[in-house]
């Protein structure tokens, strides 16, 4: 029988729960009519200075996650990050090919892990792939606008991952049980991957029925590959953290975090989605 002390951290832990998932909630709700509202009816400057805000913004939060301390070589990294970005738009099939080979090692990365760290946890390495990923997924986000449908696939996509995380995240706290890669991130389950992917793939149908694609099989196939991707990107910053003894890459938006906490998942997911939306014949 639990001692008092014990019930009590219980009921503290469950009460630390529930407000966590309140502010995540209270900000969800603030920030995606906002997002919705830039995607549909802001100015294409619009939407670029907010990605380049989001860009900077990760690019600071890297430097925790390198880690880098001095000044000047913090201010290089961010003129790097800006030149990759640049660089990323005028030759982006060819950095669409070397980003989702940077996130294939990241994935033997994970798996492997602590393993890995033996040549992936050095600061330069870690730099690097800051500045392969970090512009490939802005320049994928406006790549994606660019297309047929572009936007609404955009929100779309939001949605999925949006859908994945918050399946996770209660299916998890209610049933997790059987841990996913302990070593990276103790919090997710089997269990929360499962429920994850169940109401992803609610939203792929909505989806389908919305957009009607020729193939129904290759819809929900990028449909549970996206997700299944999302997932390593929030595993892959997890192991940044870790490395690094972080809790949180920031705290800039409240129950969430930092940037990278809040858009891991994207970060891999937007430059797949691309792919498969241009390279796998949908029929959208």
């Amino acid at each position: 029988m639990p001692s008092g002390q014990e019930g009590l951290g219980k009921f503290h832990n469950l009460n630390k729960g529930k407000t966590m998932f309140m502010q995540r909630l209270i900000t969800t709700l603030i920030l995606a009519p906002l997002v919705l509202l830039a995607i549909f009816y802001a100015p294409s400057w619009i939407l670029w200075g907010v990605v380049l805000v989001i860009l900077l913004l990760a690019g600071m939060e890297c430097f925790k996650l390198i880690p880098v301390d001095n000044l000047t070589v913090q201010a290089c990294f961010l003129i790097f990050l800006l030149m990759c970005f640049w660089a990323c738009g005028y030759f982006y099939p060819y950095w669409l090919s070397v980003g989702l080979l940077v996130w294939l090692l990241n994935g033997l990365a994970i798996v492997t892990y602590p393993r890995s760290q033996n040549y992936w946890g050095y600061p330069i390495v870690v730099a690097i792939a800051s500045l392969i990923l970090l512009p490939l997924f802005t320049q994928s986000l406006i790549q994606i606008s660019f297309l047929q449908q572009g936007k609404e696939l955009l929100v779309y996509l939001l949605f999925l991952i949006w859908a994945s995380d918050i399946g996770a995240y209660l299916t998890g706290k209610q049933w997790g049980k059987h841990k996913l890669i302990p070593k990276v991130s103790p919090g997710k389950s089997w269990e929360g991957v499962t429920g994850g992917v169940i109401l992803a793939m609610i939203v792929a149908t909505l989806g389908y029925y919305y957009f009607i694609p020729y193939s129904i099989y290759i819809w929900f196939g990028l449909a549970l590959s996206t997700v299944v991707i999302s997932i390593f990107g929030d595993l892959f910053i997890s192991i940044l953290k870790r490395r690094c003894q972080l809790k949180d890459t920031g705290n800039i938006i409240p129950g969430h975090g930092g940037i990278l906490d809040r858009l891991d998942s994207l970060i891999a997911a937007l430059p797949w989605f691309y792919f498969g939306l241009t390279y796998i014949p949908l029929g959208i």
